[in-house]
């Protein structure tokens, strides 16, 4: 790749999730072509901007196997991964801490295919925008509605690269660990910008964040785009990790009270009371029947921002469940362990002359039953503001918020839960989320990274410990084994950056 900027200059309109992508190059000046606000608009349904977003090139996520949410047997580490030189070797290698994780001469699905392809649709619709020579008082809002979702996109997945891309950020010291180029010009020809600072992009996020919050839309035409409700959410989120409980709670009330003030929760969650499998008889190849016949597409009910997730964790062919992930679920009152955790053959092989077996397995398999996100769900809005509420003394409210959402999980009839001491509430609402949260994917991995940082807290941990048959492998959270790393490919081509090149053998 020359130069991380040449991620592809966007000319046409983009498709829809379900469609392919029709784009070309623009040379020799990377100019646009597009000269309307709905030329532009269109660029927001290119799959770009919610494909591949730290996922490799299988739809997996190497980062879901640093988590605790995961395990793997001897056989599919050592075989399926390890001994069949498996593509997404990089899962295996996250898994035992053994970095690098990935190839770094070769190029990083997480930051081409998906962070900065997203970055070059949004800079070349704020940018295009801006440069239109007129835009008519009529199109006006419209033109700023188009704006508030690019910033917003923008702005969110730099704000998660850089947790992905840097250290721990914690509150109130200088956070001056260099991370990734905050790149805000389409222009290919422009001087290529240095690394900002964890700081520095934080603020860069949320300036892009509050700059679209008052121009974005009610409603959109699909969850890939970013509403109203999800730059609140947005925000919500970016305080979790700011630790201000108080903006938390904030953003995350104006969230939830504006999705449900025309139809109430019924409108934004699923009641799993209702649910039913299509086959009884085989309930492994059977579907969910829902309320609604779109418990597996984008737009589901519950689904607020959409962003692709690794649907295939959990089940033999890559990975299981933990134990102490499985641990969390009721397997008597808990509907989504009734519809997600089935029990399945699992992994078999045999492999110079060892047999590897794990005989029947309980398998995760929420990814292939509904659809997950890696953005928002309504829920975790839900849960984002039950955990401001507890953090600042609201124990009432934030049960309030538990048992609201429980009542759409758990078996009618299951008791619910009553206002306990701080840490306790605290414990519960986090145990919730992690059973709401996909089992891989990036939310459980900056969860554990914001979460390190309650010293002495039920729910803290300072490493994470997995095992492979009798070996052990372990890792600190606050540690370079929680950071990734730039590639050669990009590294190689921005000299200024400062940064070596890592010759590690891979």
């Amino acid at each position: 790749m020359p130069k991380l900027r040449s991620i592809i200059t966007i000319v046409a309109a983009g498709c829809t999730l379900t469609s392919c992508n029709k784009f070309l190059d623009v040379k020799p000046k990377g100019k646009l072509i597009p000269s309307e606000v709905a030329d532009f608009d269109k660029l927001l349904d290119n799959t770009g901007t919610a494909q591949y977003i730290f996922l490799d090139n299988n739809g997996g996520s190497m980062i879901g196997y640093l988590n605790d949410n995961l395990e793997l047997s001897e056989g599919i580490a050592k075989v399926a991964y390890k001994a069949n030189n498996h593509p997404n070797i990089d899962r295996f290698y996250a898994y035992t801490f053994r970095k690098p994780y990935r190839n770094p001469n070769t190029s990083d699905y997480f930051w081409d295919w998906g962070t900065y392809r997203a970055a070059a649709y949004y800079n070349n619709i704020i940018d295009g925008i801006g440069g239109l020579k007129s835009i008519s008082n009529e199109d006006l809002p419209y033109a700023r509605a188009v704006l508030a979702q690019a910033r917003a996109g923008r702005g969110f997945q730099y704000f998660l690269h850089n947790l992905v891309y840097g250290p721990v950020y914690k509150p109130g010291t200088a956070n001056g660990t260099r991370t990734i180029p905050y790149l805000t010009n389409a222009d290919l020809n422009a001087p290529m910008v240095d690394l900002s600072t964890q700081e520095e992009v934080f603020k860069l996020a949320a300036k892009d964040l509050h700059a679209a919050l008052p121009d974005a839309p009610a409603a959109t035409n699909w969850p890939t785009r970013a509403n109203k409700t999800a730059v609140q959410a947005m925000l919500a989120y970016y305080h979790l990790f700011t630790r201000r409980y108080d903006s938390v709670a904030h953003y995350a009330n104006l969230a939830w009270t504006g999705a449900t003030a025309n139809g109430g929760p019924d409108r934004v969650i699923y009641d799993y009371n209702g649910f039913s499998w299509t086959n009884p008889g085989n309930i492994l190849s059977s579907t969910i029947k829902a309320q609604d016949n779109f418990l597996d597409a984008n737009n589901n009910r519950e689904i607020l921002l959409y962003r692709s997730e690794d649907r295939g964790a959990g089940r033999s062919s890559s990975s299981y469940p933990s134990a102490e992930f499985t641990g969390l679920f009721d397997a008597q009152t808990d509907l989504r362990y009734t519809y997600y955790f089935l029990t399945a053959p699992g992994y078999k092989t045999s492999y110079n002359g060892v047999n590897y077996d794990d005989g029947q397995r309980v398998q995760f398999y929420r990814g292939s039953k509904t659809q997950l996100t890696s953005g928002f769900t309504y829920p975790e809005v839900l849960l984002m503001r039950a955990e401001a509420y507890a953090r600042t003394g609201k124990l009432a409210e934030a049960v309030a918020d538990l048992n609201l959402l429980r009542k759409y999980r758990y078996k009618t009839g299951t008791p619910p839960l009553g206002v306990g001491p701080q840490d306790d509430v605290i414990a519960e609402v986090l145990k919730e989320r992690r059973r709401e949260l996909p089992a891989s994917g990036i939310k459980r991995f900056l969860d554990l990274k914001r979460l390190v940082l309650d010293a002495g807290k039920p729910w803290q941990k300072t490493k994470i410990v997995h095992k492979v048959g009798t070996e052990t492998f372990e890792a600190g959270i606050d540690s370079d084994f929680f950071i990734m790393n730039i590639a050669n490919t990009i590294l190689q081509y921005n000299p200024h950056w400062n940064v070596p090149l890592d010759n590690r053998t891979f």
